[in-house]
């Protein structure tokens, strides 16, 4: 995987798991454990393959160019269908 790709996948997963840990605190009291929570359902539940295939597939045919509403729909694309796969 291309460093840029590597960047990507770094990029939505950071996303996701902010979004597991930050928003499901109805109090908006996020904590550490939270974190750590929403990191190891990420990693356990898959969704850390899911996005690397995803993103791979994605980008097959960018050429390099991955700031595009091409790219960016699907890198949103991206993140809210792996995003439901780890809601619990």
């Amino acid at each position: 995987m291309p460093p840029a790709l590597q960047t990507l996948t770094v990029g939505c997963a950071t996303v996701i798991i902010a979004a597991k840990a930050f928003w499901k605190q109805p109090n908006g009291d996020t904590q550490a454990d939270h974190i750590t929570a929403a990191s190891e359902d990420y990693i356990q539940s898959n969704t850390a393959e899911h996005v690397r295939m995803a993103i791979l597939e994605a980008f097959q045919d960018a050429c390099g160019l991955y700031d595009t509403p091409q790219g960016k729909a699907a890198l949103l694309q991206v993140i809210l269908n792996n995003q439901m796969s780890i809601e619990g």
